[in-house]
């Protein structure tokens, strides 16, 4: 393309799981003047998104422009048809590549600055930094070309806040305030400078901060929260946090000209958690379809009947390491290399099910409630037959979860019970969950569920579960523009985090592959 017929730059921002509510109302009120005037000298639409059934999936999402169904990625837990334990996912796994690698294919020069759930992508010959300071790490830290992360370490240091896997514990929350704000201060940094410095036509790049902010820090900030401490001078954490990214985004801007197109986007939001996943695992017990060492043990007082004689006992080896208390034994992991830490988490979630008794199991999650049928055929253990069985099995497992409500006259915890196979169909549908229940904020639960047919489920609460959650992921996907051709003030109807990858390329003038399912989003292309 040479430069009379270049539709310009073109800058997509990703704000990870930055919430629309937020924004909007945070914007209005002064806290975020860049995206204040962004909004107002462009266009702003909330948007649909893949989150609404598996929250993880929405980047992956958005830079294939497919569905889990054809790209196979939902969850830092996944599955493989196949194979009967859950892994670790890992980024090399997507079936389908990033809206970037076509870009490079057809001659644009491509930046990308820590894309989350991303991996490096075979013959780019862009620019790509990888987990520099992304919330999860999904791959090992690199650059293409290798000598960049070298030059990025020495002008910028490392970035200054934690990896997920170092903050499986309640963290300081003023501490881990000033951690995220000075990372997207350095993030901000570290991407100016590439635009400055660096050759591109198209740049992604991602902010990371509004994620665990939003995980970590929302107890503090939502008088309506159950461990709200108070106020104080921590009320207004996350929206602190929102107001670092603000301003990292304010510096950005600053090193490109009027004339680039610039896109800020997120697949999906944060509230307030009110997930019942931790409480899975018993419910399908109660059910009698699954048999595992870390259920079964309900007191009396909550339905259970106390220690139950079908639970499976704990190996010696869980039995040992459950001796070593749990900090010591993250001290000892953060010591280890990722992929040995991720292969030790995996053995221990894997441990201990009876595959021969069961029949449907939870897949750890703390977003969604993800069931899977042992399938015979599919599962190396299955005991469920595919057709008849399975149908009728997961009809019951659908239908006695909308029963479920929260103790003491709460409303139902469901808002949705997802059939996988109708929503998500593809070539990666194996390894997908079978039923995604998605759980209703307004129910407020918390420690405990009613079942009509099985008594009340207890367990801790999910702000006391591994990761320390208080705020938990909601569909609140966004998508703001701002270019020469963008009208100001307004906004998008029906748009979608699938329009995403199709839009941008045709901002580019490249075409859409075949597996893209969205559609150009016209009011943004030149």
């Amino acid at each position: 393309m040479n430069a009379t017929t270049s539709p310009g730059r073109l800058l997509v921002i990703g704000l990870d799981s930055a919430d629309a509510e937020l924004i909007e109302r945070w914007s209005d009120e002064g806290h975020l003047p860049n995206l204040a005037r962004l909004r107002a000298e462009g266009s702003w639409s909330r948007i649909g998104t893949t989150a609404e059934v598996m929250h993880v999936s929405g980047w992956a999402s958005l830079y294939t422009g497919a569905t889990p169904g054809a790209h196979g990625m939902y969850h830092a837990y996944q599955l493989r048809a196949g194979e009967q334990a859950v892994h670790r996912a890992r980024a090399d796994e997507c079936a389908l590549p990033p809206f970037w690698k076509h870009l490079d294919d057809a001659g644009r020069r491509v930046l990308v600055l820590d894309a989350f759930m991303s991996t490096p992508v075979r013959g780019f010959g862009g620019i790509e930094v990888l987990e520099y300071g992304t919330w999860t790490w999904f791959d090992e830290p690199g650059s293409n070309p290798p000598e960049l992360w070298r030059e990025i370490q020495r002008r910028f240091g490392p970035y200054p806040a934690p990896e997920h896997t170092n903050v499986l514990v309640q963290t300081d929350p003023a501490r881990f305030r000033g951690q995220l704000s000075a990372g997207a201060r350095v993030k901000g940094e570290v991407l100016a400078w590439l635009l400055r410095e660096k050759p591109w036509d198209v740049c992604f790049a991602m902010f990371g901060e509004a994620h665990p902010a939003g995980h970590y820090l929302w107890h503090v900030s939502d008088p309506a929260y159950p461990t709200f401490p108070g106020g104080g001078p921590l009320e207004n954490a996350v929206r602190d946090v929102y107001a670092a990214v603000d301003a990292a985004i304010g510096r950005v801007l600053e090193a490109v000209d009027d004339s680039t197109s610039v896109l800020v986007t997120s697949g999906d939001g944060m509230g307030p958690n009110h997930a019942a996943c931790h409480l899975l695992p018993e419910l399908l017990h109660r059910m009698e379809l699954y048999f595992g060492a870390d259920v079964g043990r309900s007191s009396a007082a909550d339905g259970g009947g106390g220690e139950a004689s079908s639970a499976v006992r704990r190996s010696l080896t869980r039995r040992l390491r459950d001796l070593v208390p749990t900090g010591m034994r993250r001290s000892i992991s953060r010591c280890l290399p990722v992929a040995l830490q991720h292969r030790l988490s995996m053995k221990w979630a894997n441990a201990d099910i009876d595959w021969t008794r069961t029949r449907a199991f939870a897949v750890p999650n703390a977003n969604e409630g993800y069931v899977r049928l042992n399938l015979a055929g599919r599962e190396p253990q299955g005991v469920v037959a595919a057709g008849e069985e399975y149908r009728a099995l997961f009809d019951t497992i659908a239908s006695q979860a909308r029963e479920l409500v929260v103790p003491d006259g709460g409303g139902l915890v469901l808002r949705e019970a997802y059939d996988t196979d109708r929503v998500f169909p593809g070539p990666c549908r194996g390894n997908l969950p079978d039923l995604v229940l998605t759980w209703n904020p307004a129910a407020g639960c918390l420690d405990a569920l009613d079942s009509p047919g099985l008594g009340r489920i207890a367990g801790k609460t999910p702000y006391d579960t591994a990761p320390f959650y208080s705020g938990n992921h909601r569909p609140n996907a966004f998508l703001l523009a701002r270019g020469p051709h963008v009208a100001a003030g307004s906004s998008l109807t029906g748009a979608h985090v699938l329009d995403i990858a199709p839009t941008v390329l045709a901002h580019q003038g490249v075409p859409s592959p075949a597996h893209h399912r969205g559609s150009v989003l016209a009011d943004l292309v030149p």
